[in-house]
C-alpha cells in the first residue's frame, strides 16, 4: 500500500477521506441542505462485490471511516448481492464504523509517516442495545 503498511489478519482498517472536516466547514444552510437521506452525497467504499471480496480477503476485524456511511452514499440497492452493509455486517460479521473523527490521527500519521496505532474501543454497556458509539481511542 502507498503508506507502506502491511495489513494483517485482525487489523482494523481506518479510512480517512476528510468528510468530517469538510462538513464542519459548511455553513448552517449548506449543512441543512444535505441532512436528508435523499439530499446527502458522500464518498465511501466502492459498492461492489469486488470490494466485499477484497475486504473479506484482507481478514480485517473492522473497518471504519469518517463518512456518514462506510460505503458511497447514496447506497445502490439495485446491485445483485444487496448493499455492502448487509454483506459486511450480516454475512461477514465485520464490525464497521462511521463518522469517526480521524483528522488529527491522519495528520499525525502524515507528519511522522507512521500509519499504525493501537486502537482501543469499548461500546456502551446498554442491555438489549444493537449499536453504540465507538468510544475509540488511537494510541501511537
Amino acid at each position: 500500500m502507498a503508506a507502506g503498511v502491511t495489513i494483517s489478519p485482525g487489523d482494523i482498517l481506518l479510512l480517512h477521506t476528510g468528510f468530517m472536516a469538510w462538513y464542519g466547514g459548511l455553513d448552517k444552510t449548506a449543512r441543512e441542505g444535505i441532512q436528508t437521506r435523499e439530499s446527502l452525497r458522500a464518498c465511501g467504499l466502492e459498492h461492489t462485490e469486488d470490494m466485499a471480496r477484497y475486504l473479506w480477503n484482507l481478514h480485517v476485524s473492522a473497518v471504519a471511516s469518517d463518512c456518514p456511511s462506510l460505503e458511497v452514499w447514496p447506497m445502490d440497492y439495485e446491485v445483485p448481492f444487496g448493499n455492502l452493509h448487509t454483506i459486511l455486517i450480516g454475512q461477514f460479521g465485520l464490525a464497521i464504523g462511521e463518522l469517526w473523527a480521524l483528522d488529527e490521527l491522519a495528520a499525525d500519521c502524515a507528519d511522522d509517516r507512521v500509519h499504525e496505532c493501537l486502537l482501543v474501543s469499548a461500546p456502551l454497556n446498554v442491555p438489549g442495545g444493537i449499536g453504540s458509539t465507538a468510544n475509540a481511542v488511537a494510541i501511537k
